[in-house]
This record gives C-alpha cells, structure tokens and sequence, in this order.
C-alpha cells in the first residue's frame, strides 16, 4: 500500500457511500487473482473499476499465435483476413466478468477502427 495516491484516492471518493466488508471481500479476491499483476492497484480498482490499475496478465505470444492460427487471420468483429500485425488479441470474455487469459479465452480482431 505504500506509494498509493491516498489524497487523491479520498478527493475522488470520500462522499460515496461505501460498504466496507463488501469491499474487503473484493480487495482479498483481486490480492489473490494471479492474473493482477499489480497489487497495489486494487484500492483504486474497486473504487473506480478501472482496470489498467490492475496491469492484467497479458496474452503470451504463444497464445495469441495459436488463436490467431485457429482463427485462420479472421478479424472477430469484421470477417476479414487481416495480417497479424495489424490485428490485436483480446479476451473474449472480458475479465471483468470472470474470465482469465487463456488461449481458449483469447480472439483477434482488426486494430483497424
């Protein structure tokens, strides 16, 4: 918890009501995700839910090559053949609704938007 931006943390949400066993339950469940790569981001997250706090586990390069080989170079979104350079790999479920980064997990789509 040291080096955390308390001052900050408490200006954006001290007026808000909050439940405090609630969110130990969530700051205990995200301290031991191995998937949250950066622990001393949890406060923030479960005040804000803003998960670049968190520095989620990425995709290795073995896992995005394998979904991009079983997706044959198909954009999820657009149905066309991209080169995978100008592709990005994500969460088909997103983490946020309790999903990890898993090759099964893992789709690509155009970086083109």
């Amino acid at each position: 918890m040291k080096g955390l931006k308390w001052g900050e943390l408490y200006a954006a949400h001290h007026r808000r009501a909050l439940d405090p066993v609630k969110l130990e339950s969530k700051i205990k469940k995200l301290l031991m995700d191995d998937e949250v790569q950066k622990k001393s981001g949890v406060w923030a997250y479960v005040l804000d839910g803003d998960e670049r706090h968190l520095n989620l586990r990425s995709f290795t390069e073995a896992m995005r090559n394998e979904a991009y080989d079983r997706q044959n170079g198909i954009c999820a979104e657009t149905s066309e053949h991209y080169p995978i350079e100008e592709m990005e790999a994500g969460h088909i479920v997103p983490w946020s609704e309790g999903s990890k980064t898993t090759v099964k997990n893992c789709h690509w789509r155009t970086s083109h938007k």
